[in-house]
């Protein structure tokens, strides 16, 4: 080995080597890298209620689940949910598919085929008349045809062909009654460009459960999925050879696919980091030297293989005190404690050490290290040892003052950590993930990160998180630790939030929203206004934020500026606000009324699956209102807002069925979707089915259910119900009669905008006698009666008015005195000038009305 003293000889010969020895050998496996959001819906039914109960699909999901994470998918996951339960987790999914590069669906548990459809059979599905399966299961294909329209790339695995455990053999399929498909398996699906179907057996046949905690199906999947770089094909094709080994033969997986891009659940990271050139120097004679070699490292975190190519031609190389050979196969980490014999090399003499680093994945980077021997390295030693100590120092500084609490808002894209930067003297540090949020998905500028994954210094303040839907008032936590040096880990904790704009005026039932949602009546402009107005400053590109501030204007009354606000959001793609400004059409809010306009409107977010749109696209074209009538497509579209919990759904279908309108009367049917209704505390169901028992239409006369239910909604604040209720307690209907009982809750409906309300009380009233205070109680209740007359709800032949005109003025004057104490004298000035007391009245009524802002409209 020559010597050399020429600084400048020396790093041109190193560089000459380490070309040489860097264009050797070097593997780069060619990869398709995914990008973007991967969402995944995980629901596994194993503990059924009255059907036979399942071993595994509880236990596979939770292992599905795990691996699905580590492959870089934000789930949502259900275990043994019931169906109202199935629908919350199926919306909350939906709301998270927006813009997904790729959405997966794997079920495991009962289904069944019914009109060659498959559905998802929940935990609490008894499936024993033939009205069971619109109301007690969801149609796999909503979930699919809504995940079509939001993501690339659709993947669904079904693993729920169990034989056919279900007492009826008929079911309602929207117009028709549908016999149960072959008591074998599920029905085909065939898959559209960009998705792939798999089923755990053939369609048409049975899986099995298998022996042990998994399925055979799920044990497979999990383990090939788990297998870095495998394309999904591939990856399926070893999963049925798996599938038929463990079951004899007599379970064959199938899957359909359309994919047009290769699709891997784990793809493959850049190749290993390596320094491509290291120099280090060692004391001359010097008998064990530990060098100070910078570790190689990968992304994820991966176990790393090295191997050494190139040893020293002077000295001695050893690990763990055995000396070691050209072509030692050794962890990544044994490269930093290897050590090097100086005893019998001259100073100045240098030697190489080529070495290839490897990755589960097929990839390799190769590195050298240049080994000098020298006079002075021990005094070099101790201060790269001097730095190391003050670099761990200031990492161990650093990572306790990480800070402790991160708030993050949901649904506004990734939220910036906002860590600070590491400091420069532990730039060349790298660090670990040793514990995850495993709900949202964490993400290094666009990498997203996973468990274990490794993180370079300047990775750590471009960190995001972007929470997944449904996880505010939870915390997850972010743990960091020093990739290869013994420091005490830091913990971040991750808060998700709802913006105040979402508190305030989330839309019901918005699958681009958030959260829960107000009903209109109870959005607070006072709070909604400014809210929405700063959400919208801070993030412009949110439609949804656009929409709710126009729900907001409308409770503020400011309708022509709502008007302008929702459909800004529906030009921006907000699908709700776009069955909003239909809604505006129909009613004739702000613009005039135009049902064609509002059923041309609605009928492009019905095709994007808005529940509320689905409702009214499938009104319009059930009674032909604004478009031509398409009965049989009105109905299955009032369905598939059911199956998506949209409890008016359920009431106009329950109508329809209940009264025969344009179909055979069937009260039991119409009668399950009212109980499908008051399942989910909708007050109108309550309302409906509390009129079935009053009256004994459509089921046995039951008054104490009656008057609980009735009860229930007008507590609820069911408009309607309370004249309902008011009435029983008048009449002394299931009852004893109570005159004050029946005036306080038919003041209540009245209160409400309920046009009978007003009229009952107003007569009870009358009826009370000659009594000047009964006669201005009835004076007032007529006026409000005549205030609140609407089309469709109220009466056309307006009783009231004559009611009102046969009164004696005294009782008006008395009535009239009692309204203005309500107004201010500039808002009574403000009022039109009445032609008569009777119109002055009927002003009054309405302007007492309207500034007590009462509660109705619900919907």
């Amino acid at each position: 080995m020559p010597k050399f003293h020429c600084v400048k000889r020396l790093c041109a010969y190193l560089l000459i080597i380490a070309a040489m020895l860097l264009s050797i050998g070097t593997v780069h496996a060619t990869v398709t890298e995914e990008s973007g959001r991967r969402v995944a819906l995980v629901i596994g039914n194993s503990v059924y209620k009255t059907l036979p109960s399942l071993p595994n699909p509880a236990n596979d999901v939770e292992e599905v689940a795990t691996t699905l994470r580590a492959a870089g998918f934000d789930v949502t996951i259900g275990v043994n949910v019931d169906r109202i339960g199935l629908e919350d987790t199926v919306r909350r999914f939906l709301r998270s598919t927006s813009n997904a590069e790729a959405g997966l669906i794997y079920y495991s548990g009962h289904g069944i085929q019914v009109g060659g459809q498959n559905f998802i059979v929940p935990v609490d599905a008894t499936l024993e008349t033939p009205y069971d399966v619109e109301t007690q299961t969801m149609p796999l294909d909503l979930i699919l045809n809504h995940l079509k329209q939001n993501s690339r790339v659709q993947l669904i695995f079904l693993d729920a062909c169990r034989n056919n455990p279900f007492n009826a053999q008929k079911f309602w399929m929207a117009e028709k009654l549908e016999p149960v498909g072959a008591t074998r398996g599920l029905a085909r699906i065939d898959s559209d460009l960009g998705s792939l179907i798999a089923f755990s057996t053939e369609p048409g046949q049975v899986a099995l459960d298998g022996t042990g905690a998994l399925s055979p199906y799920s044990e497979s999947f999990i383990k090939r999925a788990s297998e870095p770089n495998r394309e999904i094909r591939q990856v399926l094709t070893d999963v049925r050879r798996d599938v038929i080994a463990m079951t004899d033969g007599k379970q064959v997986p199938w899957e359909n696919s359309s994919l047009m891009d290769s699709f891997y659940f784990i793809p493959a990271p850049p190749p290993p980091s390596v320094e491509p050139m290291q120099q280090v120097s060692v004391p001359e004679g010097a008998a064990t030297t530990r060098l100070p070699i910078a570790p190689p490292h990968d992304e994820t975190g991966s176990a790393l293989l090295v191997t050494l190519n190139q040893l020293p031609k002077t000295g001695k190389l050893s690990f763990d005190g055995k000396p070691v050979e050209q072509g030692a196969k050794m962890p990544a980490a044994a490269l930093t404690a290897l050590t090097y014999d100086s005893s019998d090399v001259a100073a100045g003499t240098v030697g190489l050490i080529g070495y290839t680093v490897s990755d589960p994945y097929g990839q390799a980077t190769q590195g050298v290290i240049a080994i000098t021997v020298s006079a002075d390295a021990g005094a070099k030693l101790a201060q790269l040892e001097q730095e190391k100590q003050v670099r761990l120092a200031d990492a161990d500084a650093y990572l306790k003052e990480l800070p402790r609490d991160v708030s993050t808002t949901i649904g506004v894209g990734p939220v910036e950590a906002s860590l600070p930067v590491v400091p420069a003297s532990t730039a060349e540090m790298t660090f670990k993930v040793a514990a995850l949020p495993d709900k949202g998905t964490l993400r290094a500028g666009d990498r997203v990160i996973g468990l274990g994954h490794v993180l370079e210094a300047a990775d750590i303040p471009a960190l995001s998180y972007e929470p997944q839907i449904g996880t505010e008032n939870q915390t997850y936590a972010l743990t960091l630790q020093a990739a290869n040096d013994d420091l005490p880990p830091a913990t971040v904790t991750f808060k998700p939030v709802l913006n105040a704009c979402d508190t305030s005026a989330a839309a019901p039932l918005d699958l681009q929203g958030v959260t829960a949602g107000k009903l209109p009546n109870e959005i607070n402009p006072d709070d909604a206004l400014p809210a929405c107005t700063e959400a919208i400053k801070a993030y412009p590109e949110v439609a949804r934020f656009v929409y709710q501030l126009g729900r907001a204007q409308l409770a503020n009354r400011e309708t022509k500026t709502a008007f302008a606000t929702i459909k800004k959001a529906m030009d921006a793609g907000h699908v709700r606000a776009t069955h909003h400004l239909s809604s505006m059409y129909e009613i004739g809010a702000s613009v005039p009324r135009n049902v064609d306009k509002a059923a041309e409107i609605v009928q492009a977010a019905a095709k994007k699956g808005d529940p509320y749109a689905l409702h009214s696209f499938g009104n319009d074209l059930y009674y032909g209102r604004g478009i031509k009538a398409d009965q049989q497509q009105g109905l299955r579209m009032m369905l598939q807002a059911a199956d998506l919990g949209h409890t008016y759904a359920m009431n106009a279908l329950g109508y329809i069925f209940l009264n025969g309108v344009k179909v055979p009367a069937d009260p039991e049917r119409g009668i399950r979707f009212y109980e499908a209704g008051v399942e989910r505390n909708d007050i109108y169901s309550q309302n409906n089915l509390a009129l079935v028992y009053r009256f004994g239409r459509g089921a046995p006369q039951d008054l104490p259910k009656a008057i609980d239910l009735f009860t229930r909604a007008a507590e609820g604040g069911q408009p309607y119900a309370p004249t309902n209720l008011g009435r029983m307690y008048r009449d002394g209907v299931g009852v004893a009669a109570d005159k004050a009982e029946a005036a306080k809750w038919l003041e209540m409906g009245a209160e409400r905008g309920d046009y009978w309300g007003a009229l009952d009380r107003a007569k009870l009233a009358k009826d009370n006698g000659v009594d000047p205070d009964s006669l201005a109680i009835a004076a007032r209740y007529f006026a409000l009666a005549m205030a609140v007359n609407r089309p469709g709800s109220g009466d056309p032949k307006n009783q009231a008015l004559a009611e009102l005109k046969a009164l004696p003025d005294a009782a008006k004057k008395k009535a009239e005195g009692i309204f203005a104490t309500e107004l201010t004298a500039q808002e009574q000035k403000a009022l039109p000038k009445a032609k008569s007391l009777n119109d002055r009245l009927v002003q009054l009524a309405k302007a007492t009305w309207v500034k007590r802002n009462p509660r109705y409209d619900l919907f």
